[in-house]
């Protein structure tokens, strides 16, 4: 989990915490099973000096995307597990804890120490589940279940299930320790995770047969693990694209209307922290993210001079005014990775219980998210200074909010957002004028751990 600034104290408390029990942990896996025993063959020995150089070789070469780093160390990981037990795979993660992109980022000791308490600990968790369930399906310890056999899938979802959730689980809790997010959107944030994961844990498997066979067979792996890098590549690069899109149209809206400027990257912020306070997954945060930027780009088609008029509006430049959002969402549906947007910034000034426009509809005709956008505008726009009127408080604003409860706003989206503390200036999730991201997740979000 990396952060160039301090993190904050329960967050280090968590680290050391999960530092301590995965310490503990490994020593006792280790008095259980030595690892002399688990490496006593020559070609155990080899495979894991193997393993373990590979694995701090992908995590030192990751793709580093926005958010995350991909590493393609897990499955080495699994393999480790595989073939010489959990001990031996623990260290093989624990060599992976920090890497250069931990240096170059200036990762507090703190995050580093959590990362490898990890690590460690998923690591043991999910090789002593694999392990336990081989000896169990035998029938006893005398020997292990055959990696040939077909019942080995058992122990191997159950190991893939126990490192993937319990990687998760810790993450989240890393993330609600520093602050960034509470654990449930932690949880659901981190969920993406799951099917990659107990995905790759099959490769690690195979990867484990080939080096039962023959050692020196890892480097058929290379090819593989090369293109599923490049298939990563091609998704931050695209993702990049699309993310460039929405801040230059942010940025030319915002270089027409002065008097709006940071409002987008306002909105996008409490918006982002009212889906969460909602419980919205990742996908829809991220898209609520993007729509709230766009919410206002048909105010393009709007004179500048209505724009920062003074004074009231007359009915026909009203009107002018109120065709915004149906601008907004043609500009929006003609951009192809954009276009699924353009039904959230059409709606945006839709009212729950009807009036609203452009076309006054009411709910359950509004999309969910347009929902959402409608009381985030409708905050930040009240507590802005306008060229017609000063700005309210918060207590102000959120009176307003409850006021037209059932009528312009969803009753349940206003009450989260009081709730949830969303635009509460004592609340440390207070919005910046720096565009807004859905929260970043650590530097190695499970494609490093076990």
């Amino acid at each position: 989990m990396g952060n160039s600034n301090r993190p904050p104290r329960p967050f280090r408390i968590l680290a050391f915490s999960v530092l301590l029990v995965s310490i503990i942990a490994l020593a006792f896996s280790w008095y259980v099973v030595p690892l002399q025993e688990t490496l006593a063959t020559p070609s155990a020995l080899v495979a894991v000096i193997l393993l373990a150089l590979a694995a701090v070789l992908s995590e030192n070469y990751a793709l580093a995307l926005p958010r995350y780093t991909i590493s393609l160390a897990y499955p080495l990981t699994v393999a480790a597990i595989v073939i010489a037990g959990p001990t031996a795979a623990a260290i093989v993660a624990a060599l992976t804890a920090v890497s250069i992109f931990d240096f170059k980022a200036k990762t507090a000791p703190s995050a580093m120490l959590f990362n490898l308490g990890e690590l460690v600990l998923v690591t043991l968790a999910a090789g002593w589940t694999f392990w336990g369930l081989r000896y169990l399906m035998a029938g006893g310890p005398s020997a292990p279940l055959s990696l040939y056999s077909p019942w080995i899938l058992v122990p191997l979802v159950a190991m893939a299930l126990v490192c993937t959730l319990g990687n998760v689980a810790i993450m989240a809790l890393g993330l609600t320790a520093m602050g960034t997010q509470s654990l449930r959107s932690s949880l659901a944030g981190l969920a993406w995770l799951v099917p990659s994961q107990l995905a790759l844990a099959f490769v690690g498997y195979f990867i484990a047969m080939v080096l039962a066979i023959n050692p020196i067979a890892l480097p058929l792996f290379v090819a593989p693990l090369l293109v599923a890098r490049q298939l990563y590549q091609r998704y931050a690069v695209l993702k990049e694209a699309y993310a460039d899109t929405v801040r230059s149209l942010v940025g030319a809206l915002e270089a027409k209307d002065p008097y709006t400027r940071g409002h987008s990257e306002r909105v996008a912020g409490y918006a982002l922290r009212l889906g969460e306070a909602l419980g919205l997954e990742s996908l829809a945060l991220e898209r609520l993210e993007y729509a709230a930027l766009l919410h206002d780009l048909g105010k393009l088609a709007v004179p500048s001079q209505l724009l920062t008029k003074p004074g009231s509006l007359t009915a026909e430049e009203m009107d002018l005014i109120r065709l915004h959002p149906t601008r907004g969402a043609e500009m929006v549906a003609k951009i192809p990775p954009l276009r699924d947007l353009a039904e959230y910034v059409a709606n945006h000034h839709e009212w729950y219980g009807g009036g609203g426009y452009p076309l006054e509809k009411r709910e359950p005709m509004i999309p969910h998210l347009a929902l959402i956008l409608c009381v985030a505008d409708s905050y930040d726009a009240m507590t802005t200074t306008r060229s017609y009127r000063a700005a309210l408080s918060h207590e102000q604003a959120v009176a307003e909010l409850e006021k037209g409860a059932g009528q312009q706003f969803d009753p349940g989206m206003v009450a989260a957002f009081i709730s949830g503390g969303v635009g509460d200036p004592e609340s440390p999730h207070e919005p910046s004028n720096e565009a807004p991201a859905a929260a970043a997740v650590a530097a190695h979000p499970g494609g490093r751990a076990c």
